[in-house]
């Protein structure tokens, strides 16, 4: 989910340097038209990772998820389907328009300057559209988030848009239990890059009731080198997931982003029965083994202090960025 740093040699061996990068590094978009089985293969062909490395529980909770296949979900689930798009070698996700600007949210190492903005769309592959980039906002390394804004030209893509906004809600309370949806592109099992969305039973709030901790990146393979405000969850996550919206399953509130996840798991950490235990008793894998998002309040928190300390020096800008924070 972050960039790489090293390759080693078997690895050099197994993948043109092209393909790895691109496995890894989420802000490269990968060719569609490249043979994907041939050089993902779910990346155990490779051995660079397998199950272990990124299943929480008995089973891999994401699932294809097409516009057919979301018949008879709950609407927090088609609602985030239809709002998350692939971005680059990432994802991103609609937050709703704001001062005129119709914002995404992603990652800080999906998106982590402004050059990015110039030569990516978003592609809402559910809705059959594309979006270039209108503007960057900025990134953030302590809450691994970047913003930007799209160019939407026609009214009949505003209209539907507006039916799939969803903004971060800045004030809710994780606490665990608390069953999510994630959706995303990551590539594990999924060598074309479809959209996969996960709703199974460990895909919940580990973590204790408003506990947000400021770690380091627990991924072995591809580790970040900055630290975010996190909380705990059970849902599956791969390289290429990054910059997915995390949403109650219940109320459908976007309750923060994925940034990152344990790899090279121990075995108790697939299954679901130990994690039942671990939900109880919060033992030490809570922080150790399992996937993190960044919660919404730190966001807010964090993007708030930026606001009253002036750092936002273009005026639309600034006055984008607290109008999302209001709403």
């Amino acid at each position: 989910m972050k960039f790489l740093k090293a390759l080693p040699a078997l690895l050099v061996l197994a993948l043109s340097v092209n393909n790895a990068h691109a496995i890894f590094n989420d802000s490269v978009d990968r060719q569609p038209s490249k043979p994907a089985a041939s050089w993902l293969n779910d990346l155990v062909a490779t051995g660079i990772a397998d199950f272990t490395d990124y299943q929480i529980g008995d089973e891999w909770g994401k699932k294809p998820t097409t516009r057919e296949t979301l018949k008879g979900h709950s609407g927090a689930f088609i609602r985030t389907s239809l709002a998350t798009a692939r971005y680059g070698g990432g994802t991103a996700f609609y937050l709703g328009k704001f001062n005129g600007h119709h914002m995404m949210a992603t990652n800080h190492h999906v998106m982590p300057d402004a050059r990015i903005c110039d030569s990516r769309f978003a592609i809402f592959p559910l809705l059959g559209l594309k979006f270039h980039c209108e503007k960057f906002y900025g990134d953030w390394t302590n809450i691994d988030l970047a913003l930007f804004s799209i160019t939407v030209g026609q009214p009949e893509d505003e209209e539907k848009l507006a039916q799939i906004a969803g903004n971060f809600a800045w004030h809710k309370t994780l606490y665990p239990g608390e069953e999510l949806i994630t959706a995303g592109y990551g590539v594990f099992r999924n060598s074309q890059r479809n959209l996969v969305v996960n709703e199974d039973g460990d895909c919940k709030v580990f973590s204790d009731k408003g506990d947000y901790r400021f770690i380091t990146d627990p991924d072995k393979i591809n580790p970040a080198d900055y630290q975010a405000w996190s909380f705990s969850t059970g849902c599956d996550v791969s390289h290429g997931d990054s910059g997915s919206s995390m949403v109650d399953r219940v109320t459908g509130e976007v309750v923060g982003i994925i940034w990152t996840t344990a790899t090279q798991k121990p075995e108790r950490i697939r299954s679901s029965s130990y994690l039942l235990e671990v939900l109880s008793k919060q033992n030490e894998d809570v922080w150790q083994w399992l996937s993190y998002g960044v919660p919404a309040p730190k966001i807010f928190d964090f993007l708030k202090e930026k606001l009253q300390s002036g750092a936002f020096k273009d005026p639309d800008t600034a006055l984008t960025i607290e109008t999302v924070l209001r709403n």
